[in-house]
């Protein structure tokens, strides 16, 4: 038996091994995304992972372990650094939701999603390395603390994200430290959220001290937990989840309480408002345990809960997540207020913040909580009229020691006392109270430790809230300008970038010196590439008082190679600018190119005196020190920042030229093996710092391990930027031929690159593609077509590039002919890109094309193993081609998926059962009709769709009814059209017309006397 590990003053970390079930991800999907499915507009330059295995392997993780002795917590670094587990010792079990399994379902922004543990999640919800490698490291400090930090860069705005987990000796608390940062010269647009799951059932119950809520399902600000959703149908909420099942009707005016799990009847996405409050928490009945979550809510202003709700639909969803049948919700908390806000993070600008997490147990419940504390207050009514029974229960997360504990109303104390409190020994107290003094009065809760430091001071007040002004119209500007700038940052927030570039256009020609329009425009033109109308903007835009904006066109001059004119803009920044401190950085930067190191450091100084915080200005300037060959004082600056930012590649570099095999190279090799594209973000980091020989170095050390070809045409331009042209013709050389798998070029130093390629080569079909693929992300739809034109005379058989331009044809040109041909094409060279079939399938049908479905179909039967979407596709397509009885043969006997919260693949099983009932009919085969009517109200397992709680199946009992009507069976008949009669669909929906005959039925029926 292994020792028990001491614990006393110190926290044990360390790198173990986890072996589990995993249903694994198979090859990401080949093709780029130029539009996700999955809730997110744009992901480029990332890919789907789309293609899971029907059937689980054992395999092994890396597992990251923290320890203290209340806590135990492991992280998963493989699976986007997600936190399996939290034990705790002194409860005996799991503080979150443990799933046993690794299950991946098409539920995230690039499909692959599982479930349990606690999820971050930056720059979007779900982020784009939940199921990735991140960076990790560990550490121990000092104080006996010790921490696992994870985190990455993110490439659909090269953002920094950084989570620091931490546990104290003598604290049974994990602190969490999330760290934001822009390292680009360009806005980043995001969000942040933490996902906390928990195990779902009737005794869950969900603790926010939030007084308005917001929601997809609902429209409307409602109360909270108490509501009633009738009140707020005609106030306008948050849009999204469009089509997911309603709430039956008869609940709409009833008050409902979503404080509990038993009580939803369907799956819920509940929004705080306006949160003022600093906690939240969840409690387990069954097993009198809990959790706390603290932080400021000036940082974590969102405040989330998810449930799949009760009703078999959001039961058989979760299936596709576990093995076991078990049953999660969601506490999530976030940076903005819901998923749909979103914020641009500057360049340079550091966003940070601790929350903590507070395992609780033995309360009943929980009222509120601290970063040291939760508490449980219950007032129980006495049968004595001038009696009332309070318990107050208080858990810590630390010893007291003797605690001073106080419950008082303005000008009088109820109770107060000195308890003993410890995580060991959670107190619970009783005492009485007179009705009289509580009623209507704020009570305080105070809690001292045995040396005075306040550890709890919450006032509950009972008063009704503010009631929010009903405005269906929240536009507030009245100029037409400013009502198309408000209406372009809007459109900015979801990411519909051609909306919002067309309502800033607007906003400029009502006024041609709206200088914020102007600034906007030129951000959305830069992130494009296109340079020159991006200038003329900032231009603009600083003419009209922006003069922040000449930075924004000194970095774009700058990725011109217009340096003399770039400094003259950086120049330009008044003192008084947001982005003053960014052009001296810039301009350092300039005297780097030119190999000035002595001018360089003075601006870097110059920069870090100003900002003394600043990550870029402490880097550049170690950076700079070095280059100058004064590493010993670049030394200390980089060992203080790798201290607070483990994670930071720069820096780690930094350190590893100045101590030749140290363990810094290692480290480092370590971090850029999670993702071969973080060799590219180094490289373009000291491109811009100014340290080309740098930055071409970087690609040297990785080109023979990591072949791919815009890490080559990278190098080709540094060597043309150095002035090595010899050396540029060699790298161009080394690109011809190469694989152009994942080509998917995104930052604006490979853009620059591929266009000085294309001048030096302009017949290279592989530079053409690849800079195609970055103009059609970035909506230059018909550039990007003409490259890829040109790319095909060269690369005539690439499936993808084919795939690309039938895109094009079919949503730009909406040319169905020559997408159907262009898609065949991609097809024949590559009958595994499962893409094709679905594109195909719905191009076929939208040309009323059946003989080429038939093909088609029988062309998805002989793959070896669809993806789940294919094989679906499949089965719909023998349904709409009345093949109806294999398609039911099929769904009667094999498994499949579920998607989240779609109910199509049902309305499949309906259609190709009433199909097959009409058939019947025709033949006069009443029964079997019944039969086929009988089944389609079902919902079989093995289907993967569960019955909502709104039922809509109007028609099937209607037409039910009608059948049994013709053969005289009048009470069955009458029990259909009351099946249907019941339903809820407004009028001028498509199932409205069956409920009123349903209900014309039973009218007719009730004048014969059958009622």
């Amino acid at each position: 038996m292994a020792e028990e590990t001491d614990f006393t003053g110190r926290v044990a970390v360390n790198e173990s091994s986890l072996t589990l079930p995993t249903y694994r991800i198979k090859e990401p999907n080949p093709n780029p995304v130029f539009r996700s499915q999955y809730g997110v507009a744009h992901i480029y330059p990332y890919t789907l992972l789309d293609d899971i295995a029907s059937a689980p392997v054992e395999k092994t993780y890396r597992l990251l372990v923290l320890e203290n002795r209340f806590l135990r917590v492991s992280v998963l670094p493989e699976l986007g650094g997600r936190v399996y587990s939290v034990f705790d010792k002194l409860a005996g079990g799991e503080v979150f939701y443990k799933n046993q399994v690794v299950k991946f379902s098409p539920l995230a922004i690039r499909g692959a999603f599982f479930s349990g543990g606690v999820e971050f999640s930056f720059p979007v919800a779900h982020a784009p390395t939940t199921a990735d490698p991140v960076n990790w490291h560990f550490h121990h400090h000092p104080d006996g603390s010790a921490s696992i930090s994870i985190g990455g860069l993110e490439h659909l705005n090269q953002l920094r994200w950084m989570i620091t987990l931490t546990l104290f000796p003598d604290r049974c608390a994990l602190a969490q430290d999330v760290t934001l940062y822009n390292p680009s010269p360009i806005p980043g647009r995001y969000h942040y959220w933490t996902n906390a799951s928990l195990e779902a059932n009737d005794q869950t119950e969900f603790i926010y001290p939030l007084r308005r809520a917001r929601s997809y399902e609902f429209a409307g600000t409602s109360s909270w937990p108490f509501t009633r959703l009738d009140l707020i149908q005609d106030d306008p909420g948050l849009p999204g989840m469009e089509g997911v099942p309603m709430w039956p009707a008869q609940r709409m005016d009833s008050v409902l309480n979503f404080r509990w799990q038993k009580n939803m009847l369907a799956q819920v996405s509940i929004f705080g408002r306006q949160v003022e409050f600093d906690f939240f928490g969840a409690w387990q009945g069954a097993r009198d345990v809990g959790y706390a979550h603290f932080a400021n809510h000036r940082d974590v202003s969102g405040m989330k809960l998810w449930s799949w709700g009760n009703a078999p639909f959001g039961v058989t969803n979760q299936s596709a997540l576990t093995d076991d049948s078990s049953l999660y919700a969601e506490t999530q908390c976030g940076a903005m207020e819901t998923q749909l806000d979103f914020a641009f993070l500057q360049p340079d600008e550091r966003r940070s913040w601790r929350e903590w997490w507070l395992p609780l147990r033995g309360l009943g419940g929980l009222t509120c909580a601290s970063s040291e504390l939760g508490a449980r207050l219950v007032l129980t009514p006495s049968p004595q009229v001038d009696n009332m029974q309070v318990k107050l229960g208080l858990c810590p997360a630390r010893d007291l020691g003797s605690a001073q504990v106080s419950l008082s109303i303005p000008g009088k104390m109820l109770f107060s006392a000195r308890l003993p409190l410890s995580p060991e020994q959670p107190r619970l107290v009783e005492f009485s109270a007179v009705p009289g003094d509580i009623a209507g009065h704020p009570l305080t809760l105070s809690v001292f430790d045995q040396s005075g430091q306040s550890v709890m001071d919450y006032t509950l007040d009972r008063q009704p809230s503010p009631i929010l002004e009903f405005d269906q119209n929240s536009d507030s500007a009245t100029d037409p300008a400013q009502k198309s700038y408000q209406l372009g940052v809007k459109h900015e927030n979801f990411d519909n970038r051609e909306l919002a570039l067309a309502s800033f256009e607007q906003a400029v020609a009502a006024d041609p010196r709206n200088a914020a329009a102007h600034l906007r425009l030129g951000l959305i033109q830069l992130r494009a590439a296109r340079l020159d109308e991006a200038i003329l903007h900032f231009k603009q835009a600083a003419a009209a008082g922006a003069g922040g904006a000449n930075y924004y066109a000194g970095q774009a001059a700058t990725y011109q190679d217009k340096l003399d004119e770039a400094r003259l803009y950086f120049q330009a920044v008044p003192q008084e600018a947001a982005r003053y401190f960014s052009s001296i950085l810039a301009l350092g930067s300039l005297d780097l190119r030119r190999e000035d190191c002595g001018s360089a450091i003075e601006r870097f100084q110059q920069a870090f005196r100003i900002q003394p915080t600043s990550i870029a200005a402490q880097v550049y300037l170690c950076a700079a020190l070095r280059l100058a060959g004064r590493s010993d004082e670049a030394r200390p600056g980089l060992l203080e920042l790798l201290e607070r930012d483990p994670l930071n590649h720069p820096v780690l570099r930094e350190l590893a030229l100045s101590e030749s095999g140290s363990k810094f190279s290692t480290r480092l090799a370590s971090l850029l093996d999670d993702d071969p594209q973080y060799i590219l973000d180094l490289a373009c980091f000291y491109q811009r710092l100014g340290a080309l020989r740098e930055a071409l170095q970087v690609l040297e050390e990785h080109s023979v391990g990591w072949v791919h070809p815009p890490l080559v045409i990278l190098a080709a331009h540094l060597c043309h930027l150095l002035g090595d042209s010899l050396a540029s013709r060699v790298w161009l050389e080394r690109s011809e031929g190469m694989k152009l798998d994942y080509a998917f070029p995104s930052r604006l130093e490979e853009v620059a690159a591929l266009e000085f390629a294309l001048q030096s080569n302009p017949g290279q079909a592989a530079l053409s593609y690849m800079l195609g693929n970055f103009k059609y992300s970035r909506e230059r739809y018909s550039e990007a077509v003409q490259l890829w034109e040109q790319a095909l005379k060269g690369l005539p058989d690439f499936d993808v590039l084919l795939c690309n331009l039938a895109l094009a044809a079919w949503q730009q040109e909406e040319d169905l002919q020559k997408a159907a041909s262009l898609f065949e094409r991609a097809l024949s060279a590559n009958p595994l890109n499962q893409d094709c079939y679905l594109h195909l399938d719905d191009i076929y049908r939208a040309l009323h094309n059946s003989a080429e479905r038939v093909q088609l179909l029988e062309e998805i039967r002989r793959l070896d193993a669809p993806r789940e979407d294919v094989r679906k596709r499949s089965i719909r397509m023998l349904v709409e081609l009345n093949r109806y009885e294999e398609a039911l043969s099929i769904m009667e006997n094999e498994h499949f998926e579920p998607l989240e919260m779609d109910q199509s693949f049902h309305d499949l099983y309906v259609q190709a059962n009433m199909q097959r009932a009409a058939e019947h009919l025709q033949h006069g085969r009443t029964e079997e009709a019944i039969t086929a009517y009988k089944a389609a109200l079902r919902y079989p397992p093995n289907l993967g769709v569960g019955a909502p709680t709104s039922a809509a199946q109007a028609q099937v009992c209607y037409l039910l009814g009608q059948v049994y009507e013709s053969l005289g069976c009048f009470p069955e008949a009458l029990d259909a059209f009351r099946q249907a009669a019941r339903e809820h669909h407004p009028h001028g929906s498509e199932l409205y017309p069956y409920v009123q005959m349903s209900l014309d039925k039973l009218s007719r029926y009730s004048e014969l006397g059958m009622e």
